[in-house]
């Protein structure tokens, strides 16, 4: 199981009410076979400390900093960086759920990419799972059916790129669009899975997704939603 390797990409800015946590929920894992890329996009809190701890204790994080220049820039520069055979994304406000890793590689078999189900915790407690309504694998000519299995009742699903891995190899010349404020994760979503045969869906929620009041995807009436 632990021979495949994975790459956990974490775009960091002014994160540090919540990186610990973040960060700790990857050390928890009991699957092992990771690196942990964290990107500091200028952060002007004490985020950048916390990253340097890290990747001054274990040899499996990575630290990046650069100037601020968006998330988009930030996952594109963690991925342009990834050694894994599969690339994950963390927000730094969020974190995994207990053996989430396990259960992503426990049914893989070469698929293009995973995708997990996920947990929203509003205010740290929890609100809703979104989740594939079963552990398949859609390859060739199944491939259409993930999208009419989960989508058709379930569109949440591709919201966001967390909660998912993505095979290098078939993101190669796929990046975030450094240019859109929003839904920027989702286009990155679609344009993969346009380009990709084949998807292992994972019944199970792997990720937790803390949203907090005034965040830009909770706020459906902002200008940049709209748009």
């Amino acid at each position: 199981m632990d021979k495949v390797k994975i790459s956990i990409v974490v775009p960091v800015y002014n994160a540090e009410a919540y990186l610990d946590r973040c960060l700790h929920s990857i050390l928890d894992q009991e699957f092992s076979s990771y690196e942990v890329i964290l990107v500091d996009d200028g952060s002007t809190d004490a985020s950048w400390l916390i990253c340097d701890r890290y990747s001054s204790t274990d040899p499996r994080f990575i630290t990046l900093h650069q100037p601020n220049k968006g998330v988009s820039a930030a996952r594109n520069a963690g991925i342009n960086m990834a050694q894994g055979e599969y690339v994950m994304f963390l927000d730094a406000d969020d974190a995994l759920l207990p053996d989430a890793l396990d259960a992503m590689v426990e049914s893989l078999n070469g698929e293009d990419v995973v995708v997990g189900g996920y947990g929203i915790f509003i205010g740290g407690v929890p609100s809703k799972e979104v989740k594939p309504y079963a552990t398949v694998s859609y390859k060739g000519n199944d491939y259409p059916r993930f999208f009419e299995d989960n989508l058709l009742p379930n569109c949440e699903l591709l919201d966001a790129p967390w909660a998912k891995l993505f095979r290098t190899k078939a993101i190669r010349s796929i990046r975030f669009n450094e240019d859109m404020n929003y839904a920027e994760d989702k286009l990155f979503v679609f344009e993969v899975l346009s380009k990709c045969s084949s998807i292992l869906a994972v019944s199970r929620a792997v990720y937790g997704y803390y949203r907090r009041p005034g965040s830009l995807g909770s706020d459906i009436s902002s200008d940049s939603h709209i748009q």
